[in-house]
């Protein structure tokens, strides 16, 4: 359970397990190996899309989750939403089996979940370990985390406008950069009992240097009470697993809901023919809100099926005991997940593939794609509407 050197005689730095390897998981791993950490993986069963990233960044291809705890002093989760209890379990299977095995660990595992899902999905997956009767003193440590901003890379950030004619010049959201690495990289936030920034409980070779390389920040927790006006205000390490969730779903909440809407106004426009005079009007008026929106707009269709789940996660989160929000405020992000369902399920823009784009690359074409897709769904509404209306006929003839 030992990972790569920098130089002969260092300790050997923590391996870390990555499931699995997608757009995300596979850049987390370019930027640790880069930094001289052992990443693996279980690819097995997955999309040669999948063993081709894995084996481009070079990670480790193991053939079994056994074989990823066995070696691994980390595992992160980073799946699509609606895998991300499946995982667990697999995680909780083959720690058992390791563990009845005639080798089991000597030191725990750390389980991340750093998966877009809400408080109290986490909380569930999270017990999960518990009813498994796993000690996380011996056993697995389960780390509640999250993703903020776009998939890490060695490049400089790129500064843009929001169309050719325009004057005025964006820098990239969503993103920070390092100019002595030249890395450009998302937070990684961490909530719950268990720190990767805490050395004392953290106890593999370079556990700061592993938080600081993936710019994993372990959350303050706001102790002041909010009954009491004008106190001063305390924090303390957050302990509590479901607030880095928390954080992900309020800050993803923002970005992709205005996505959601954008994608409604440009589709909208477009049928309606005024798309021409919608932009220049952004463009004269609001020149940052169309560099935004064509940013997100253009680089979703790949996403779009996976935001589904998380936009239904986002619900959840709204609508939190703790919070207040009520039904009618839980719809708002269940209908934000159909319009995300429509691109996925109704639009060519559902199959483009990361670093495979065809279409939607642009404002004109990504109207086009959603108008085609608007007209199939109007056709066959038409079609059950008509088959509606003869089965009423036939049935009144009898």
């Amino acid at each position: 359970m030992s990972g790569n050197t920098e130089a002969k005689g260092q300790q050997p730095r923590a391996k870390i397990g990555i499931i699995s390897m997608g757009d995300m998981g596979s850049a987390l791993a370019s930027l640790l190996i880069a930094n001289g950490y052992a990443v693996a993986t279980n690819c097995t069963g997955r999309s040669q899309d999948t063993i081709d990233r894995a084996t481009t960044v070079g990670a480790e291809l193991l053939s079994t989750d056994e074989a990823l705890i066995t070696q691994c002093d980390v595992l992160l989760s980073v799946v699509p939403p609606a895998q991300a209890a499946a995982t667990a379990e697999r995680i909780i299977t083959a720690f058992k089996n390791v563990s009845s095995g005639p080798s089991p660990r000597s030191t725990p595992l750390y389980f991340a979940d750093m998966n877009a899902i809400s408080p109290s999905t986490v909380r569930s997956i999270a017990a999960q370990f518990t009813t498994a009767s796993l000690d996380p003193d011996r056993d697995v440590r389960f780390v509640d985390g999250c993703i903020l901003g776009v998939t890490p890379s060695r490049k400089q950030p790129q500064t843009s406008t929001a169309s050719t004619s325009t004057k005025h010049v964006f820098p990239q959201e969503d993103i920070l950069h390092d100019p002595t690495t030249g890395w450009s990289y998302p937070l990684l936030p961490t909530s719950g009992p268990w720190s990767f920034t805490d050395e004392s409980t953290f106890p593999y070779p370079y556990g700061n240097h592993f938080a600081s390389t993936l710019h994993i920040e372990h959350m303050l927790s706001d102790l002041t009470d909010p009954n009491s006006s004008g106190a001063e205000k305390q924090t303390t390490s957050s302990s509590e697993i479901g607030q880095a969730s928390a954080l992900k779903n309020v800050y993803a909440s923002l970005a992709k809901g205005f996505a959601a809407l954008s994608l409604l106004s440009l589709s909208t426009a477009h049928s309606l023919r005024i798309l021409p005079s919608f932009l220049s009007s952004l463009e004269r008026l609001a020149p940052s809100r169309l560099h935004t929106m064509t940013r997100y707009v253009t680089t979703l269709p790949p996403k779009a099926y996976r935001w589904v789940r998380e936009m239904e996660e986002i619900s959840k989160t709204f609508t939190d005991d703790e919070v207040g929000w009520d039904e009618e405020q839980e719809d708002v992000f269940k209908h934000v997940a159909g319009v995300f369902r429509f691109v996925a399920n109704e639009t060519v823009l559902g199959q483009e593939k990361v670093g495979k784009r065809r279409r939607g690359l642009d404002l004109e074409d990504l109207c086009e794609a959603l108008g085609e897709g608007l007209e199939g769904r109007r056709k066959r509404r038409a079609v059950e509407k008509e088959g509606e209306e003869g089965n009423e006929g036939e049935g009144g003839e009898k």
